[in-house]
């Protein structure tokens, strides 16, 4: 059973354990307070443990025992280090220390959480080491290796547990090259191989990646909302907000470049065109809206957070302390210090 077929067999068992049965409807079942009236039926005596079958594996005093035990322990394992090793004392310990925090390193990254938010049309999904696609789901977790395909009029929307948001369009390929974390830091690298993408992409940590390949370039990322677009000749990137960097050319926000290939990208940007600035505008309200639903889903209510500066935080205010308020916004969580809070709004 591959992994696509696991998760489709976990959402099936989890959507009947929710739904309770026929029978489960039909009763009727006493309350606490009958219950706490009836008298108990069987009581629970527990066997007394005695406590004189001791059993001691000594035949002389504990102390000597231990102290032989330990010289005779240290012994051995000098002999046999000495035995496997003779040249341990040459042993380097910057050598020793690089390689415990490379396991340490090894041992703290794991996969980022990245899911089907939604999915519209033929979507299709090829994991890594597999040669058949199977039809992506909603709720379905991406892996790295796996190769998204849009088919038609298709297109598919993808849920970062970091913030960010990328959509797929229609007629596209597009492999997920690497989506990691650590405790510090995420990495996170796709490949368009041909067909479109948009992305929002929250703020990222200092030893943070987001990078999309398209032809012969790498686009670059700290935090924006932007699309990569590749037919097999050209790559076209355009940015609507915050800032990407296509080669050295770093773009600003309603700049775009297009670079074809074998063709060294050019020295400045250009404004982005009319079409694609109405597609990246529609692609950011519709994330804002789906972040949005998705908190509003989990905790019920959507409030807004006014500060003095006229800065707006949308999301879920969770509580707060004597100096700061605990909120969840479209971005994770954040503290907002209260006193450059102007005033709260519940939206919905």
């Amino acid at each position: 059973m591959n992994e696509f077929d696991k998760q489709h067999t976990i959402a099936k068992w989890e959507e009947l354990l929710r739904k309770p049965s026929k029978v489960t409807e039909s009763r009727e079942f006493p309350s606490w307070e009958v219950v706490s009236k009836r008298n108990i039926q069987f009581e629970y005596n527990p066997k007394s443990v005695s406590n004189s079958n001791v059993v001691s594996f000594f035949r002389k005093p504990l102390g000597r025992a231990v102290v032989g035990g330990s010289v005779l322990s240290l012994a051995a394992t000098i002999f046999f280090v000495f035995l496997l090793n003779p040249n341990s004392s040459e042993t380097n310990g910057t050598d020793l220390a690089n390689v415990s925090t490379a396991k340490s390193s090894k041992e703290i990254s794991s996969p980022l959480k990245v899911i089907v938010s939604s999915i519209k049309g033929k979507v299709s999904v090829l994991p890594e080491g597999s040669s058949h696609p199977v039809p992506l789901v909603k709720s379905y977790q991406l892996a790295s290796g796996d190769v998204v395909i849009t088919e038609g009029s298709a297109q598919i929307d993808l849920d970062f547990e970091t913030g960010s948001w990328m959509r797929i369009t229609p007629n596209s390929e597009v492999v997920i090259d690497l989506i990691e974390k650590t405790n510090e830091a995420q990495s996170q690298k796709f490949s368009v191989k041909k067909g479109k993408l948009f992305a929002s992409v929250s703020k990222l940590s200092k030893d943070s990646q987001f990078v999309v390949q398209a032809g012969e370039h790498l686009t670059q990322v700290r935090g924006t909302v932007f699309s990569v677009q590749f037919d097999g000749t050209t790559e076209l990137v355009a940015v609507r907000e915050g800032s990407v960097a296509v080669g050295d050319l770093v773009l600003s926000a309603k700049q775009q470049t297009a670079v074809k290939l074998g063709e060294p990208v050019a020295a400045t940007a250009s404004p982005v065109n009319a079409k694609e600035e109405k597609e990246l505008k529609a692609f950011q309200t519709q994330t804002v809206l789906a972040r949005e639903s998705k908190l509003y889903e989990e905790h019920a209510r959507l409030e807004l957070v006014r500060l003095e500066d006229g800065t707006e935080y949308r999301g879920v205010i969770l509580g707060q302390s004597e100096t700061h308020l605990h909120f969840k916004g479209l971005e994770g969580l954040i503290e907002i210090p209260i006193q450059k809070i102007l005033e709260t709004e519940k939206i919905r």
